[in-house]
């Protein structure tokens, strides 16, 4: 931990020095932009961007602020790595590895998505089986859940039968 600590501090005088971390006590919230390029800072010292980590570097920021801003970043990481471009001291080989990662990556997403929409039409296509055959035979969808009670309601409001036991 105490190497993490050592790089949140790095991080954090560098942005000060580069002045995009004014050291005034009472500055304007962070906005994703600054959130993002913290975050970018903290992988590249090999840091875990997380709440607290950008708490610590920024000096302040409120958990339910910075949490839904840390998602983002998140969620556009993979896209901003595929379509990073590879530094050119990087091997050729090791360059062609990454790609290939990446390829099968993509493949292992789009059959598992593939598998999840054709199980999630399987089910929507029994789901209107069982609500075809239960029209074609007169019958409320809501009667095999509710079971008996529900049918006896429904016959005593069918012959206009008010009163209930």
């Amino acid at each position: 931990m105490p190497a993490e600590d050592n790089a949140l501090w790095k991080i954090r005088e560098e942005l000060i020095g580069e002045g995009l971390l004014p050291g005034a006590p009472m500055r304007a919230p962070l906005e994703q932009a600054q959130l993002d390029d913290i975050a970018w800072r903290l992988l590249r010292a090999g840091v875990q961007p997380t709440v607290e980590s950008l708490r610590t570097v920024y000096g302040r920021g409120s958990p339910n602020r910075l949490h839904p801003m840390l998602r983002q970043f998140y969620a556009g990481l993979a896209t901003r790595l595929q379509f990073a471009p590879l530094a050119e001291d990087v091997p050729a080989p090791l360059r062609q590895l990454w790609l290939q990662a990446l390829d099968l990556a993509m493949d292992a997403v789009t059959a598992r998505h593939a598998a999840q929409s054709e199980e999630l039409r399987r089910r929507e296509a029994e789901l209107d089986r069982r609500e075809a055959a239960l029209a074609q035979r007169g019958g409320d969808p809501a009667a095999p859940v509710l079971g008996n009670a529900y049918r006896r309601d429904s016959a005593a409001r069918a012959r206009g039968d008010s009163s209930q036991d």
